[in-house]
């Protein structure tokens, strides 16, 4: 059977798009590649104060909820399918979605598959750390002197939470006057924060021949974008328009951080997930009538 909608991505996006799609009577196929859904949520053990309507819950409680909902409606998915690639047959057949083994085909996909950490070349070891969340969690962080690298929230975030978690010494290295929030520039020392050029050895673990016990590496995110498409992109992220639809690919979708379309966050990737199903509703119900109205007039 040929779904209405493949949704690739099971975060909050993916989540919200899937489940409006389901509840407005399409046929929808979720997605994810790992063992449960909720995208970077599941690596954050903090508290999201950011959600409105949801105070004193983890990310990894968001994401359980997101989990739980979807089992709960019904809403047709997969786990633990990893997308290698996304095509679209000639003439305007359906879509394929393919692990390298099964395909799955469908009328529309989206694509919510968010972002990753960047590494910048680091590799995570058991001295270092890239991203925030459980990455930096599984340090041991009591006594130890640390160097965190790079100048946005979740840098400053990491620190603080070293600090809480017993840290000797936090240092912030970051080559561009840091971009943090002020709340969150407030948690660290200013004299610990230095700005300008640095260079990390993780060999000798120094970061300009200052030692660190552990490194954590903060220097953002990157679109994560399957395979098998040239997609059009704006600063590494998958251009949309308004509907969330991809120019010059009738059919495909992109919804949440793998777009970069509002600002990144769980409460705006619920409603592009939201917009982009409604869009392809309208879409498909837009077509449905014109052909209706075709075969009354034949």
């Amino acid at each position: 059977m040929i779904d209405d909608v493949i949704v690739v991505g099971g975060g909050p996006a993916g989540a919200a798009c899937a489940l409006w799609a389901h509840q407005l009577g399409l046929r929808v196929l979720l997605i994810e590649a790992g063992p449960e859904m909720g995208g970077l949520q599941r690596r954050s053990p903090y508290v999201n104060r950011w959600l409105p309507g949801v105070p004193g819950r983890t990310g990894q409680e968001v994401a359980a909820s997101l989990q739980s909902h979807l089992v709960s409606a019904a809403v047709p998915h997969l786990l633990d399918f990893a997308v290698k690639t996304i095509r679209r047959g000639a003439d305007r057949a359906p879509w394929d979605v393919s692990d390298g083994r099964i395909t799955h085909v469908a009328h529309h996909v989206v694509i919510a598959t968010g972002s990753r950490p960047r590494h910048g070349g680091f590799v995570e070891t058991d001295r270092v750390g890239i991203g925030p969340g459980m990455p930096m969690e599984r340090l041991p962080m009591a006594g130890q002197r640390v160097a965190i690298l790079g100048g946005g929230d979740n840098a400053f975030d990491q620190a603080a939470f070293a600090l809480q978690r017993g840290a000797r010494s936090v240092d912030i290295y970051c080559r561009r006057a840091p971009g943090a929030q002020p709340l969150l520039q407030q948690q660290v020392d200013p004299a610990r924060v230095h700005v300008g050029p640095f260079h990390a050895n993780v060999a000798a673990m120094t970061v300009n021949g200052t030692p660190y016990d552990l490194l954590g590496i903060q220097f953002g995110f990157e679109a994560s974008i399957p395979g098998g498409l040239r997609l059009p992109l704006n600063d590494g992220y998958i251009h949309v328009d308004r509907r969330g639809a991809v120019p010059g690919f009738p059919g495909l979708f992109a919804a949440g951080e793998v777009t970069n379309y509002w600002q990144p966050c769980v409460t705006t990737a619920y409603a592009h997930g939201v917009q982009v199903a409604k869009s392809i509703q309208k879409g498909l119900r837009h077509e449905r009538e014109t052909a209706t109205m075709l075969q009354d007039a034949a």
